[in-house]
């Protein structure tokens, strides 16, 4: 059943309808949040990353109805930005419609393609706009605030459906490439910005085309500048960038200026002037996207503030039916994938928790919160053909093997899909179809063996 758009917090008192869970952003975190939610409402456990509760198979007795709001039509893996928006083979390969994803095929689960503007948390109402620039409403019963930052194209999509963004990824590559593929030779771009985001992007230009020229200027005298990482870290991402072919333009801001020829150039600190085909400017930071929440609950940098149950901290009202995961959160360490990933199935649990709390007798026992750890910098990146990775228990490790052993081939694409469960429509009918081929080949009495043996 899907619930009316309603303007009264009145409809909250219900009890006969289903516990109603709104997921704001449904990239890595959000995604995980639902996908667990799913689960615990059918009886079912994935495999917990942190110890949480066990319950059991246990279901709700009103059931579960989730709502999610997202400005794309589609799970995309931002992590693989740089790839498919380098190479034309993987533009369409990293988003995958949220229509097109068998696993999220369920009658409790409902998408609105739209942007929210404003969470009152003592109504328990979210208004948003749909992507015809109406204005609606939405109640929830709990809420999980997954929206992530506002980062800037190229890093992230700019458009919020499919077949737009096949469009600005296809127009972006053409600029790089020059779509010619005769005219390589000569052609420069310059990346401006060297955190993770312009690292992997100068690299992998280079790595793809070797033929084009490629200079990474950065303001500061190392790489990485900004990232709480250890020096030798920075150092060896330097040296990976160098081996990659990527020539360092180091402690110099730029100015761009576009020429009439199409051409720009880009004027340095120490007043050297570069000529450049293309520029990409990866200088801006990505800021949280938590205006549409009271100021009470956030804290300097806009950032959510959270408990280690990842509730909003107790300064607005109905806190804890409130949630918040990954980037848009207060958190330690470096915001990434994996980590938003993880808070995902923990707010999963500690909702699903409460709602089951919410049903126990009086002098029953309540299912405690999973509460999660602060956790310490890490890092993944990808440059060029290489990979570096680093935490404190394992320290730094760097090279080809540990490209494909941490990213494979498509960035990590395939695993995160692989983690998830998610499968595609359109990929399934062809596994089918490769299913059937196989079968085809293999030879008269030779029996196929099992993957398992």
């Amino acid at each position: 059943m899907i619930l009316p758009d309603v303007t009264s917090s009145l409809t909250n008192l219900s009890l006969s309808n289903p516990h109603r869970i709104l997921v704001v952003g449904c990239a890595y975190g959000g995604i995980s949040a639902v996908l667990n939610l799913l689960d615990y409402s059918q009886g079912k456990a994935r495999p917990s990353v942190y110890p949480g509760p066990d319950f059991k198979g246990t279901m709700s007795t009103r059931g579960v109805e989730v709502t999610v709001i997202d400005e794309r039509d589609g799970y995309f893996h931002s992590v693989g930005a740089p790839l498919a928006h380098v190479t034309p083979k993987y533009t369409s390969h990293m988003w995958r419609r949220f229509t097109h994803l068998n696993e999220l095929k369920h009658e409790n689960l409902h998408f609105k393609h739209g942007s929210v503007k404003k969470v009152d948390p003592a109504a328990k109402v979210a208004e948003w706009c749909d992507r015809s620039g109406k204005m609606q409403r939405q109640a929830y019963d709990y809420m999980v605030m997954a929206t992530g930052l506002k980062r800037h194209w190229p890093a992230v999509p700019k458009s919020g459906s499919f077949e737009e963004y096949q469009r600005d990824g296809k127009a972006f590559i053409e600029k790089i490439t020059g779509n010619d593929p005769t005219k390589h030779e000569g052609r420069r771009v310059v990346v401006i910005g060297a955190g993770a985001v312009g690292v992997e992007f100068a690299a992998e230009i280079r790595n793809c085309y070797p033929q084009i020229g490629v200079t990474l200027v950065h303001s500061r005298a190392e790489v990485l500048s900004s990232e709480p990482l250890p020096s030798d870290v920075k150092y060896r991402a330097r040296i990976l960038l160098e081996e990659e072919g990527v020539d360092l333009v180091l402690g110099n801001r730029a100015s761009i200026a576009e020429q009439p020829n199409g051409q720009f150039t880009v004027t340095l600190a120490n007043g050297d002037v570069l000529t450049a085909d293309f520029v990409i400017d990866s200088t801006k930071k990505g800021t949280p996207t938590t205006d549409v929440l009271p100021d009470e609950c956030l804290n300097e940098e806009k950032e959510v503030m959270v408990h280690q149950s990842l509730v909003f901290k107790d300064t607005i009202p109905n806190a804890s039916s409130h949630y918040g995961v990954g980037d848009v959160i207060a958190w330690t360490g470096i915001k990434r994938a994996g980590s938003a990933t993880v808070m995902g199935q923990a707010a999963a649990q500690n909702i699903f928790a409460s709602i089951l709390n919410s049903e126990l007798e009086p002098e029953a026992e309540q299912h405690a919160l999973t509460e999660l750890p602060a956790w310490a910098a890490v890092i993944g990146l990808a440059v060029g053909k290489q990979c570096l990775t680093y935490d404190p228990t394992n320290g730094m490790k760097y090279g080809v093997d540990v490209m494909q052993a941490y990213f494979g081939d498509d960035l990590g694409w395939a695993a995160n899909l692989k983690y998830l469960g998610l499968t595609d429509v359109v990929e399934k009918v062809n596994q089918k179809i490769e299913d059937v081929e196989k079968v085809k080949m293999v030879e008269v009495g030779i029996k196929p063996v099992e993957a398992t043996s």
